[in-house]
């Protein structure tokens, strides 16, 4: 999608940034960099700063530690990194390689921001739709274990004939005795009085 014969690389940020795709060269190029000088190399440094770099010339690049020399090693001559944005934070990079001095044109270069931006969307939905996916797992699990102690209560308050709060006191005081989960504790009493596990409230998909 880019112009120019460009190799491209995109990292996300963790507590070393970890390379996820990237073009023909760049996987290993890429993988090698967080295990030589901690953070000092052009990508940590953008998602600090959410600013992105052009490197015209890594000859005469001197920052970064070893970071110049090993991207020569590599065949590289010029980078451009781009922070990846989501909700005002970098959360990875989008990195531009050309194996000649200047030789990521402007073109490139903006075409190279609007990618990343673009990139950034994609992961922050794809993060979305995770979040809300283990929020409703975690709200399933929480229905499901209310289900069970709602049914416990009823049959320790028919046996007692008490009311649910001092049935709940009961079903407390019997779960931290036995060093158990009200939950399990409660699916215990109803599979005892039933003979089968609890069933499970139904959930209607919206």
């Amino acid at each position: 999608m880019l112009p120019g014969d460009l190799m491209v690389g995109v990292a996300v940020a963790h507590e070393d940034w970890a390379e996820v795709g990237g073009s023909a060269g760049v996987r290993t190029m890429l993988s090698e960099e967080p295990g030589h000088n901690g953070r000092a190399h052009p990508s940590a440094q953008v998602i600090d700063t959410m600013h992105g770099i052009a490197i015209p010339d890594l000859s005469v690049e001197r920052r970064w530690g070893g970071y110049s020399a090993r991207m020569l090693d590599h065949g590289i001559q010029s980078v451009v990194v781009q922070p990846l944005p989501m909700e005002g934070k970098a959360i990875g990079t989008l990195s531009l390689y050309a194996a000649d001095t200047d030789g990521i044109s402007e073109q490139a270069g903006r075409a190279a921001v609007l990618t990343a931006e673009h990139i950034g969307t994609l992961l922050a939905a794809g993060i979305g739709i995770a979040r809300t996916a283990a929020l409703t797992t975690q709200l399933r699990a929480t229905l499901v274990s209310r289900s069970c102690i709602d049914q416990a209560l009823g049959v320790i308050m028919g046996r007692r004939r008490c009311p649910r709060e001092d049935a709940f006191a009961m079903l407390r005081e019997m779960s931290q005795r036995r060093n158990i989960k009200v939950a399990d504790l409660a699916a215990e009493i109803i599979e005892g009085v039933t003979g089968t596990k609890p069933l499970a409230p139904h959930f209607i998909e919206s």
